[in-house]
């Protein structure tokens, strides 16, 4: 008797698992196809902005693309990434409009530094470029941190297909924008307010979809919920932050640290097999992550050994869905680059097939990281993503004082990372209480 029940209660449990791993799968598809979308849209413009626009003016917008990049994560300083994590929807609101305060009060000091002492400070961080149009960068700030306000809450309400159809409108507006404006001889400007449109359409979007929540949960945001939700979720400012930039500059560190080391060309065949590599990672890595953070949200802290079954399955399933390209790359990645770019490409698809092999490991470990967002596990991300930087750093400076081939501190690179990877995920696992 007492083995029948526990049977009927394992048979469950899997049946639970298989559920959310499918849900979570199916979330991460319409994702991925939303994503998919919006870049062949930004693609298929490319062609119409190069012969629009000067290498100049995308230098102009590759430096504010940038600073975006940094600031961005800094605006809430990281608070929206806790409003999938409470039961209550009005606690979870509470947290969304603090988020959204911060977002304001960042971009009005952004504004003011700017506007005071901005040829200093782009002149400090070689971004002189930038300076005629550093006006456009709190419009920028604000369009951006808003909508990655909102993107959370639809994350909450597991909202995919809503999600999907921003990326798709972003992507169009921005392009039809950076084109028409273009044409119309407004350069750079018409690159920058491209980019401004983009990101204000989701933000519109997003806004009217979820204007009835905004109206119900609204009373239940108090003053005094919102002191208290900061210091609850203090951790996520004081590590998720710092752990957020670490993360940025490390993935941009072989990039520059190339760049420092080697020649333009070296730089320039590393940079396309990257671009080329983060294409899966964004379409199918970050989806995952989205859908499954979402679904463990839901599950919550109680059901500790529902989540480690799903998390189980979810990393069967993206080894399963990574192994063959990642074998395919380690194989023929010259020859596919060769093929798709070129002969003299040849060189990046060398690079592919060797950063592929941390690249398995990282695609395994994407969802896994949010474990430490739902189970407290701030300090520990910090940590790891401090070890990320100082091995990248390690592994760069190294092959650079042995006078190594860039193919030869790749190699190392990727073991490393890969190692790191491996450490990170069961480290990650480890926080789920038994």
């Amino acid at each position: 008797m007492h083995s029948l029940l526990m049977g009927k209660l394992l048979a469950a449990r899997q049946q639970l698992a298989g559920n959310a791993s499918a849900k979570v799968f199916k979330g991460m598809a319409t994702l991925a196809v939303g994503n998919g979308l919006a870049r062949v849209v930004g693609l298929a413009s490319i062609p119409l902005l190069t012969r629009i626009y000067s290498p100049e003016h995308f230098a102009v917008l590759s430096v504010f693309t940038a600073l975006l990049l940094i600031l961005t994560p800094m605006m809430t300083l990281r608070y929206e990434l806790a409003v999938p994590l409470p039961s209550r929807d009005g606690t979870a609101m509470t947290l969304m409009v603090l988020s959204a305060v911060f977002v304001a009060a960042t971009t009005v000091i952004v504004s003011i530094l700017l506007w005071l002492a901005g040829p200093a400070l782009l002149t400090l961080v070689s971004m002189e470029a930038l300076m005629p149009y550093r006006w456009m960068l709190g419009v920028a700030l604000t369009s951006a941190g808003l909508y990655e306000v909102l993107l959370i809450w639809a994350v909450r309400r597991r909202a995919y297909p809503a999600i999907a159809r921003t990326q798709l409108q972003q992507s169009a507006v921005g392009s039809i924008a950076k084109v028409a404006l273009g044409l119309l001889g407004l350069k750079p400007v018409g690159l920058l307010a491209g980019q401004v449109l983009g990101a204000g359409a989701g933000t519109i979007r997003l806004i009217r979809l979820f204007e009835a929540d905004m109206k119900r949960y609204w009373r239940q945001v108090t003053l005094l919920r919102a002191w208290r939700l900061m210091r609850h979720y203090r951790s996520f400012p004081t590590y998720r932050l710092p752990s957020q930039l670490l993360q940025i500059v490390s993935s941009q560190a072989p990039l520059l640290l190339t760049a420092a080391l080697y020649d333009p060309r070296t730089t320039g065949q590393l940079g396309l097999a990257m671009m080329t590599l983060a294409l899966p990672m964004n379409l199918l890595g970050h989806s995952t992550s989205k859908a499954y953070y979402a679904e463990i949200a839901t599950i919550g802290r109680k059901r500790p050994a529902e989540i480690r079954t799903l998390t189980y399955s979810v990393i069967k399933r993206l080894l399963a869905l990574a192994l063959s390209p990642t074998l395919l790359l380690l194989l023929f990645g010259e020859r596919i680059f060769a093929l798709a770019f070129g002969t003299e490409w040849t060189m990046a698809g060398e690079m592919a097939s060797l950063l592929a092999i941390y690249l398995l490991f990282q695609f395994m470990h994407a969802p896994a990281s949010h474990l430490l967002s739902v189970f407290q596990g701030q300090r520990l991300l910090l940590a790891l993503n401090i070890q990320r930087a100082v091995l990248t750093l390690a592994c760069f400076a190294s092959g650079h004082l042995l006078e190594l081939p860039i193919t030869s501190v790749l190699l190392v690179y990727a073991i490393t990372l890969s190692a790191h990877y491996l450490f990170s995920l069961l480290m990650s696992l480890r926080v789920i209480p038994r």
